[in-house]
């Protein structure tokens, strides 16, 4: 399993996008993050249109990771006549619930998008065995996560913002087989870094 980039920069650095990826499983989209720029950049490749369902995954409420959220909604409903599936961590009433404001303040309220819970993907799809979200850390009082993917040649890691490396210390510590890591790093250094320094 491999991710392809849609954006790649950080909140102040508009010219690269904002950080999203995307997967496709037999003809099902899975998009990670849905910043300000992600759906401006979908809607011009004409992207959407050919999939039979569109999957994304939040890893946390910043607006370069949510802000072109609720036009994605709307344009998959309105316009393609399906609902988005947001997928979301069994146990994550904070993110669920910031999640369901900030696309209602929108305009989307739950009739034209569905939270699906992440074990509801378990040993359907061929790209990956399961997805979960794991806890991380990043900006302090709010619920960030990175996502793991259990894949036929081991796990696939997408750190989200984080300003640690817990989640692959454990995954090392424990033995797991590690296909691929994406991890979201910085070239700034300063005290209380919100992001993980590269150093």
């Amino acid at each position: 399993m491999e991710l392809k980039f849609i954006g790649r920069g950080a909140a102040f650095n508009p010219k690269e996008g904002s950080n999203s990826a995307f997967f496709v499983d037999d003809n099902r989209l899975f998009i990670i993050d849905c910043g300000e720029s992600v759906f401006a950049q979908l809607y011009e490749n004409k992207f959407l249109d050919k999939f039979s369902e569109i999957n994304v995954l939040i890893t946390h409420t910043h607006s370069d990771h949510i802000g072109s959220l609720g036009t994605l909604i709307m344009y998959v409903y309105l316009c393609l006549k399906k609902k988005v599936n947001i997928v979301i961590p069994t146990q994550a009433k904070q993110l669920k619930n910031s999640i369901k404001d900030i696309v209602n303040a929108f305009g989307c309220d739950d009739s034209v998008y569905a939270f699906v819970e992440e074990n509801k993907y378990d040993n359907i799809y061929t790209e990956f065995k399961s997805i979960r979200f794991l806890k991380t850390a990043h900006q302090k009082g709010m619920d960030c996560y990175g996502i793991l993917f259990n894949t036929d040649n081991g796990v696939v890691y997408f750190s989200g913002d984080t300003n640690e490396l817990t989640n692959v210390e454990n995954l090392i510590k424990s033995g797991t087989k590690i296909d691929k890591l994406y991890m979201e790093a910085t070239s700034v250094n300063t005290p209380d870094n919100w992001h993980l320094y590269i150093g």
